[in-house]
Order: C-alpha cells, then sequence, then structure tokens
C-alpha cells in the first residue's frame, strides 16, 4: 500500500471517529467526568464505548472543543467526503 493511501485510510479512520464521537457527545462527556485513571485508562474507556482503535481514541481524546460546533461538524464531513471521494479514485472506482 503507498503511502497516500496509507495517510487517507488513517485520515478516514479520524475523521469517522469525530463523527461518531460528536453524534454521541454526551456519551463522551460522561466518560470523560468519571474516569479517574490516566489517559490509557480514559484512551480504553473511549475504545471499548465507541469501538475505536487506539489511534482513533487518542485523536478524540486531544480533539478541542471547537470541534463541538455545527459549522466543524459540517468541516469534518466534508473532509470525510473528500477523502472517500480520493479513496474511490485511487481504488478506481
Amino acid at each position: 500500500m503507498d503511502d497516500d493511501r496509507r495517510n487517507a485510510l488513517g485520515r478516514r479512520e479520524i475523521l469517522a471517529a469525530y463523527l461518531e464521537v460528536l453524534d454521541r457527545l454526551g456519551e463522551l462527556v460522561a466518560i470523560c467526568s468519571t474516569i479517574e485513571g490516566d489517559a490509557g485508562e480514559l484512551r480504553n474507556a473511549v475504545q471499548g464505548a465507541f469501538g475505536l482503535s487506539p489511534i482513533a481514541a487518542d485523536a478524540v481524546q486531544a480533539m478541542q472543543v471547537r470541534r463541538f460546533t455545527p459549522e466543524e461538524r459540517h468541516k469534518i464531513r466534508s473532509e470525510l467526503a473528500a477523502v472517500d471521494r480520493w479513496l474511490g479514485e485511487a481504488n478506481g472506482a
């Protein structure tokens, strides 16, 4: 697999994770407010609750609150669609 495709797939995974979590924001806040351990324990809780990979869970933990706005959600959806189009073209679809 070439680097561009690998990078696009990684970015797609993170964007999809953002949208999954943003659609269930209350659940994310509840998890973050109840985990008393370190960042690793929070990552594990986020992974389990949302079915994410460690990389995607780390990206969710690093999200800035500004990502919670409707405008930012729209930008994330648009970027995800662009990545999906690129991947489709790269696959010859």
